[in-house]
């Protein structure tokens, strides 16, 4: 008998578990991905302009739920300029097969030049 219960108990666990999980990555939520690029003061218009460009044909792909980007207006960043780019997606296999479109890979090649830092966050955003 305590065998049978412990049995139930396990099951009952895993299954709470996995729906936590399903939840996570269903429409109770969405995965964000947040790049912080700071460019370096030498950085061209035309370079940056051509990542922006890169990650607004990226955002047209069917994985993504939702994008937005902007340049920082804070006041504490006095003289540097830093864009923000927040992608949205459903779930992790979709943010997983993002990075696998070709054009992605240009990202790194537009952007390492021009960037003295990036920053990237990725979080199941509760709404």
């Amino acid at each position: 008998m305590k065998k049978i219960i412990v049995s139930l108990v396990l099951l009952i666990s895993i299954m709470f578990l996995f729906q936590n999980k399903l939840n996570a990555q269903t429409g109770n939520s969405v995965l964000r991905h947040i790049v912080i690029i700071t460019f370096k003061q030498d950085a061209s218009a035309d370079s940056i302009q051509a990542l922006d460009n890169i990650y607004m044909d990226l955002s047209k792909s069917p994985l993504v739920k939702s994008f937005e980007m902007g340049v920082n207006i804070s006041t504490r960043d006095t003289g540097v300029i830093k864009h923000i780019y927040v992608t949205s997606f459903g779930s992790k296999d979709d943010m997983d097969n993002y990075r696998k479109i070709p054009e992605y890979s240009k990202l790194f090649k537009v952007s390492l030049p021009v960037s003295e830092d990036v920053t990237v966050a990725d979080y199941w955003a509760k709404q």
